[in-house]
């Protein structure tokens, strides 16, 4: 999730832009529809480039798909009302499957989504006219078919949000992290790179790209890196550009993962199994279940759990609520949980927000990234740990994070 409201100027061809840091890969349909509003509103008086067509037609066909979701739920139970995302249906982004998607991926998504539609519900979201309040087919299938359609929207919603902050995304290039989790993964050390002629064939070219990779996060220049490497192969030095890489490249890994000195809470008292909070109680009474249930149930780690202390706190975490905004933080240690009022608090999205947004009061960073690959012309983004919490939504609590909030907090 967004966890802060600060926004980076940055300079780009004379022009002032303002990049929002750490999006949420997993947003909703809902969240991005929100987002689009909030930034057609903030951008009405500017002049800004028309959308691809492509992009423009996904995002179309998508906000028409939701439209008739939610005319077809208000003749059913909240038990039998259609559902795209749940608890279940986590998948998570890969860091060894990143997403990318650009125009020319989406329009070529939409196309093969749409050809695989039944005529029925395929003219349905072509058309102009009233939507009909029922589905043509079981909800099974309707609801596979709708994710695929849901999805392309989201890729195309997300394209819309994040191009106008290219440059941002361009130079977020230099923190990939995907050539030190191949070496690592892989066991590869400057031993193994001593004597180029024991590599394999298979073996020499993302050994390369991993080298190139890591000598990005220090040099910030991908050409430039490439030709080092390759020159380093040519001489049989391969093992000193991963000694001078490797170091910088572990560091920029790590910041995905460590709660940084200054994000550390002064106002948490580590005793034994238990590490209690402090928490401003919200004005609404249903929202202090909601808030105790959801981040006692998550924060736990075999016999020890985190316990939420409620009351009247000067400096202490609080909830608030905004009608459209993207769930968010003020800063990592921060104290104000922004959620979106828009959304009810029953349904898992909210419920996983919260624990994930919970996360960053404790002082824990996001551990997933996204930037701008300048060769391949498309955005690229992934989870460093589709398993945990901070990275997915497919993630949960995990050990990692427990050691990391013992090593800030118990003294």
């Amino acid at each position: 999730m967004k966890y802060m409201t600060l926004l980076l100027s940055l300079s780009f061809l004379g022009t002032a832009f303002a990049a929002p840091l750490h999006l949420d890969l997993e947003m909703s349909s809902a969240e991005y529809a929100s987002l689009l509003k909030s930034q057609a509103k903030t951008n009405s008086n500017k002049s800004m480039q028309a959308d691809e067509p492509g992009i423009a037609n996904a995002i179309k066909i998508g906000e028409r798909l939701s439209k008739w979701i939610a005319k077809v739920n208000t003749g059913r139970t909240a038990e039998t009302a259609i559902r795209l995302t749940s608890a279940t249906t986590r998948r998570g982004i890969p860091i060894d499957k990143p997403n990318k998607y650009s125009p020319a991926i989406i329009k070529k998504d939409t196309d093969t989504v749409m050809a695989e539609l039944p005529k029925e519900m395929r003219d349905v979201l072509l058309s102009s006219a009233e939507l009909p309040g029922t589905i043509p087919m079981d909800d099974e299938a309707f609801i596979v078919l709708a994710r695929k359609v849901d999805r392309n929207y989201q890729s195309a919603a997300r394209y819309k949000s994040v191009d106008q902050y290219r440059y941002y995304y361009v130079q977020a290039a230099a923190k990939d992290v995907r050539g030190y989790y191949y070496l690592t993964q892989n066991k590869i050390t400057a031993n193994e790179l001593r004597d180029v002629s024991v590599i394999s064939t298979e073996q020499v070219s993302p050994i390369k790209e991993a080298l190139s990779l890591i000598c990005l996060n220090s040099s910030g220049n991908i050409s430039k890196c490439k030709s080092e490497v390759d020159a380093a192969f040519s001489k049989n030095a391969v093992a000193a550009v991963y000694n001078k890489y490797i170091t910088t490249a572990k560091r920029n890994w790590d910041n995905f993962f460590v709660i940084p000195v200054e994000a550390r809470r002064s106002d948490i008292v580590w005793s034994g199994n238990t590490a209690t909070v402090p928490f401003n109680t919200p004005e609404i009474a249903k929202f202090q279940p909601y808030l105790k249930n959801n981040i006692e149930d998550e924060f736990r780690w075999e016999n020890w759990g985190l316990k939420m202390v409620f009351g009247s706190y000067p400096n202490g975490p609080l909830l608030k609520f905004e009608a459209g905004v993207v769930p968010h933080v003020n800063g990592l240690g921060g104290n104000e949980i922004v959620m979106d009022s828009n959304q009810p608090i029953e349904e898992y999205e909210s419920q996983w927000t919260i624990r994930h947004e919970f996360g960053h009061v404790l002082g824990l960073p996001d551990c997933y990234h996204e930037f701008y690959d300048t060769t391949a012309q498309a955005y690229v983004n992934y989870q460093l740990d589709i398993t945990d919490l901070m990275c997915s939504r497919a993630g949960n609590m995990k050990e990692r994070i427990y050691n990391e909030l013992k090593g800030a907090y118990a003294n």
